[in-house]
């Protein structure tokens, strides 16, 4: 098979973009009798250095452009115009990405759907990006022979918000944490506790919860807050920090009012691992997600979790995690208690974690991809 993807979501170091690079270097790591075209188009950022090493693959190509994604979609989404073959030769599938939906000749499109937020609540997104969203499905439900979707709730989602979809071409196929957080808790403990402590003295940290997210709206932040400010109310003597780690989105930003709340920002790649492994507890409140993935990341390195009793979550959490209602302050509030003042509740989360945590691994997610394209391109 001809297998082109779209790659140019990479730089934007969201959970689309880690998918989409995950996807691919599994994708070539175990199914290398297919040939890859890979295509890159961005004005502002480089071609990923991630994917650098792939261009000297024999089964490899790379076609890198510099249009600006506003170009593509414009094209694209609303012109639907220049069938992805004029741009990386002929193809028997392609795979896109959330924001575009080129065209094809002859290959059959695939379409990841990671979430749809834009179409849930369209106040959790700017509106540009509602649009986008809009004009992309619009177009994937006409002419895309398979979907794929990131958990069962999404599934749902496409079948409620695009009931003229035939639900055979949709397809549950789940995401994962990268193989380096498994790798972690494999380490001896002595030199994980080396990791930790070094992570901790850089950024100024020590007895910490942690909430992984971009700031935005649906991500909750505001009353993860306000639950974790009755936290220290309650447990004046306590030496716990609120760490909120993601990139700013859009919307009202979050702005700590204390001191035993702080802001990390983007976290660089290379400390995420730690990062998970560090805290007392993933505290991930979202109102809505697609799968969740720094979920999976703190359940592989045994961090205990509280998350959402919505969407997604409680299909990805299972009962490794404590669920709370998102709306509700006291319950975000209570269970941060339970976790901070129980050892063994603690061990318990990490236990059910680690073990839940191994029906998800990058490695499966590309085989489940590629036997949708060979079904796909046998038809």
């Amino acid at each position: 098979m001809i297998i082109g993807i779209d790659a140019s979501s990479i730089p934007y170091h969201t959970g689309v973009s880690n998918y989409t690079l995950n996807l691919i270097k599994n994708l070539i790591a175990f199914h290398s009798t297919d040939t890859y075209k890979i295509f890159y188009s961005s004005r502002g950022h480089p071609f990923p250095s991630e994917l650098e090493k792939y261009r000297f693959y024999p089964n490899v190509k790379i076609y890198h452009y510099r249009l600006p994604l506003a170009v593509l979609e414009f094209l694209w989404n609303r012109l639907h115009l220049f069938p992805i073959e004029l741009f990386i030769g002929r193809c028997d599938i392609f795979h896109t990405s959330d924001w575009t939906q080129p065209p094809s000749i002859a290959a059959r499109l695939v379409t990841t759907v990671h979430d749809l937020a834009p179409f849930v609540n369209p106040k959790w997104h700017h509106q540009q990006v509602v649009d986008v969203h809009r004009r992309k499905m619009s177009l994937a439900q006409k002419h895309c022979a398979a979907f794929i979707c990131v958990s069962n709730n999404t599934k749902d989602d496409i079948v409620r918000f695009f009931p003229k979809i035939n639900q055979q071409k949709i397809h549950v196929v789940y995401e994962a944490a990268e193989t380096k957080y498994a790798k972690f808790k494999k380490l001896p403990k002595s030199s994980q506790n080396k990791k930790i402590k070094i992570f901790k003295s850089h950024y100024e940290l020590d007895n910490f919860f942690l909430a992984q997210a971009t700031r935005e709206p649906r991500k909750n932040l505001d009353r993860l807050i306000a639950a974790f400010n009755i936290f220290i109310d309650r447990h004046p003597d306590s030496t716990a920090k609120l760490a909120i780690a993601g990139k700013y989105g859009w919307g009202k930003d979050v702005i700590p009012s204390r001191d035993h709340i702080k802001i990390l920002g983007f976290v660089a790649e290379k400390d995420m691992v730690v990062l998970h492994a560090s805290a007392l507890c993933l505290v991930y409140p979202s109102l809505y997600e697609g799968f969740g993935l720094p979920v999976v990341k703190s359940l592989t390195v045994g961090t205990p979790v509280i998350t959402s009793n919505l969407s997604s979550l409680p299909e990805v959490a299972d009962h490794a995690a404590i669920l709370v209602d998102p709306y509700s302050v006291d319950e975000i509030t209570r269970a941060m208690e339970a976790i901070y003042l129980s050892t063994d509740l603690r061990r318990q989360l990490a236990q059910a974690g680690l073990r839940h945590s191994k029906q998800f691994s990058w490695r499966k997610t590309a085989a489940l991809t590629h036997l949708i394209y060979q079904q796909l391109a046998v038809k």
